[in-house]
């Protein structure tokens, strides 16, 4: 048997790990297609993608996530049943190139969310396309909507195909592929009584086909008082190895917490998952930063040069409990390679280098200080900290244009700590930190701290 596939841990649920019991931490980001591929040439696709991936790897990362409803991985293209060879092995290769560099993938499906496309249908411009007309009768498929398509027995039949002849391709036997995601926000389809019934059914076909590997559905952005009642759905669905959220920064969203500092954003997302379920895994799946109501990618990205956004993205769910960093979205020149940012996994990976989540069966805690929030994980032997400082965030750097300012002799409970030392992940300084009157002395530092210790 292979031990490479990844499963939740039975030991500490919270986790992955292997067949051998050996922990697993995604350091994850979305890949998850070529923005205006339209009249690019198959080698520069492959070309771009190969650079990602090799810049990704040499920066700690180890987790991407790929659609491949997108038209250069779509074995489906044209016509219900006919499947495209080319596109298949579009996908082998990102296969094997991510065997190489011993990077994990999660599959999507799907995302579309229309049969035919209505007369002012809402897009993401230069993106992808959210029509499917394959299913539609006129293209000879079975179906004309979307509530057909998850209701009538030859439209599930139609979309099962296509899951089929992925198995038969042997996807199913690379330990490179560790989990099938069902569809992108699938709660874009219509109300939970559409999508959860065919989300419990196809969720069991993909374990069937994929016994290997980890089966998992997800939802859109928790930024509105109705995601509540989604979620709910989620954490319910079976089969479903882990629990996943998407949360933006969104100026227009209905929750206060969708427009604050993004390391409160993340933190609440995580705890919204880890409220619903007590024994999965739980990972923030997709977040960045969008105008209001998700219209486009945010202007904050243009400012952010020195990925203050991103930082927080990965640092705040791990520290508040995820299974491991949260996973950015808009990787290319929108933003991650606009500016170069693949250090910042780095530094994460850095942060956590030599931590088992689950030997030392962490906890997750939380405390605040007039001057830092501090994110805390407990261990049997071991106490990570991330002090984040509450009065430097997106807001004041970006927008107001207030650099962060340098914080002395910040002052924190010691939880214990003995021998504590910190590292930044801003300037990569590591320091002994000493302890007076059970209270750890700080060094100077900007925006944030990870701060390690026995216990």
């Amino acid at each position: 048997m292979d031990t490479r596939y990844l499963h939740p841990s039975p030991r500490h649920r919270r986790y992955f790990e292997n067949a051998d019991g050996k922990s697993f931490l995604p350091i994850g980001l979305n890949l998850c297609f070529f923005r205006n591929s339209e009249g690019v040439s198959e080698a520069k696709v492959l070309e771009k993608y190969r650079f990602w991936l090799e810049k990704f790897a040499a920066n700690g990362g180890n987790f991407i996530r790929l659609w491949l409803g997108v038209p250069f991985f779509n074995v489906m293209p044209e016509k219900v049943g006919q499947y495209d060879a080319t596109a298949l092995n579009h996908i082998r290769t990102i296969v094997s190139w991510c065997e190489e560099l011993d990077i994990k993938i999660k599959f999507t499906l799907e995302h579309f969310r229309t049969i035919h496309r209505q007369q002012h249908q809402e897009s993401f411009p230069g993106v992808v396309d959210f029509n499917n007309s394959i299913y539609s009768r006129a293209a000879g498929g079975p179906c004309d909507t979307i509530e057909e398509f998850c209701t009538l027995p030859e439209a599930r039949r139609a979309f099962l195909g296509k899951l089929h002849y992925l198995a038969a391709s042997g996807l199913g036997d690379s330990p490179a592929v560790v989990a099938w995601e069902l569809w992108n926000e699938i709660n874009c389809l219509g109300p939970v009584s559409l999508y959860e019934p065919w989300s419990r059914e196809m969720l069991a076909e993909l374990r069937r086909l994929f016994p290997r590997q980890m089966t998992v559905q997800n939802l859109g952005s928790f930024s509105e008082a109705g995601s509540a009642i989604d979620y709910d759905a989620l954490a319910q669905t079976e089969p479903n190895d882990f629990l996943q959220i998407h949360r933006y920064l969104d100026p227009g969203a209905a929750l206060d917490v969708c427009r604050g500092p993004m390391d409160l954003l993340c933190a609440d997302a995580v705890r919204e998952l880890r409220d619903r379920s007590a024994g999965k895994p739980v990972i923030l799946a997709e977040s960045g930063a969008v105008e209001a109501h998700h219209r486009r990618y945010s202007h904050l990205y243009a400012f952010d040069g020195e990925g203050i956004l991103l930082h927080d993205i990965l640092f705040a769910p791990f520290f508040a409990g995820s299974a491991g960093c949260g996973q950015p979205w808009h990787w290319d020149q929108l933003y991650i390679e606009a500016h170069d940012l693949y250090w910042h996994f780095a530094r994460f990976a850095e942060a956590v280098k030599g931590v088992d989540p689950i030997a030392e069966e962490l906890v997750p805690f939380h405390t605040e200080t007039h001057e830092l929030r501090i994110y805390g994980l407990r261990g049997k032997s071991l106490l990570l900290l991330w002090c984040r400082d509450k009065h430097s965030n997106w807001a004041t750097e970006l927008d107001q244009a207030r650099p962060a300012p340098t914080l002395h002799g910040c002052r924190i409970p010691a939880f214990g700590a003995k021998e504590a030392e910190s590292y930044s992940p801003w300037t990569e300084e590591t320091a002994r930190i000493t302890t007076v009157d059970s209270e750890l002395i700080l060094p100077d530092f900007r925006r944030s701290l990870v701060i390690r210790s026995r216990i």
